[in-house]
């Protein structure tokens, strides 16, 4: 781990070497600095959770509605490569400041804890509850993650029958591009990906869960009246992604009987 944080650190070293930038790059190096990034990273990446499950929920609506707001992506053309890029350096700067700070948390730790008391005690989780299981759960979803990139942003996916969805757009009902509501339904009907995506969806649930609360402790919004309704309103968000994401492959299974 410490050989990997070394490499994602490099860009922060080079930066530190413009003049102005060393300050901000020696408080974003600290303890406290990195656990406020990732804060603030992860609250980002879940504004774009929202955003893309209320752009997926369109397929409850119908072919038609889904690919016209496929399209309009579509449209958007370098403005959507850019957002892409920028969502992508999020991520990867969410990942590495996670490995950076837990391997930060190792090093300053002489011994193992005799006793791990979680703050989640709604999950019955081995190892800490949902705060020991980050760094796991975290694992999964880049997993599901890179599975879902290639299943619909290259649609290289081996299981997965792309002719109806290249045929249907190539005979105009998706405006030239590949019918992406028939895309999609091939890809959450696939036995692989199905299952893929539950075990990714159920530890993005409990990724979220803890994250969100943590981040927004981090971020100085924390009160002991107050904390047990931050608390909730955090466990409503994680699984109201979670479920919103899982009910469409609910959907497609049902729409494919």
């Amino acid at each position: 781990m410490n050989a990997l944080v070394r490499i994602l650190s490099l860009p922060a070293c080079y930066l530190s070497r413009l003049p102005g930038c060393g300050p901000l790059v020696r408080a974003c190096s600290t303890s406290v600095g990195q656990k406020i990034l990732m804060a603030i990273t992860g609250l980002s990446l879940c504004g774009f959770l929202v955003a893309h499950l209320a752009g997926n929920l369109k397929l409850f609506a119908g072919e038609q509605d889904f690919n016209q707001y496929a399209a309009m992506l579509h449209s958007l053309g370098p403005a959507l490569a850019a957002a892409e890029t920028g969502l992508f350096v999020v991520f990867v700067a969410h990942l590495g400041l996670a490995l950076s700070t837990t391997a930060m948390s190792r090093a300053a730790r002489t011994q193992a804890y005799e006793v791990m008391e979680s703050k989640q005690g709604v999950f019955a989780l081995p190892q800490g509850g949902a705060s020991g299981w980050m760094l796991v759960t975290g694992a999964v979803v880049l997993v599901f993650l890179v599975c879902h990139l290639i299943d619909l942003r290259l649609k290289v996916n081996p299981f997965v029958d792309y002719r109806p969805a290249v045929a249907a757009g190539a005979a105009g009902s998706a405006g030239g591009h590949v019918n992406e509501f028939l895309a999609v339904r091939q890809v959450l009907t696939s036995s692989p990906s199905r299952y893929i995506y539950l075990l990714g969806l159920v530890a993005l649930g409990i990724h979220l869960a803890h994250g969100v609360q943590s981040a927004l402790q981090t971020l100085g919004i924390s009160h002991r009246r107050w904390n047990p309704l931050f608390r909730l309103i955090s466990l409503l968000f994680a699984w109201g992604i979670a479920v919103g994401f899982i009910s469409l492959i609910a959907w497609a299974h049902a729409v494919n009987r």
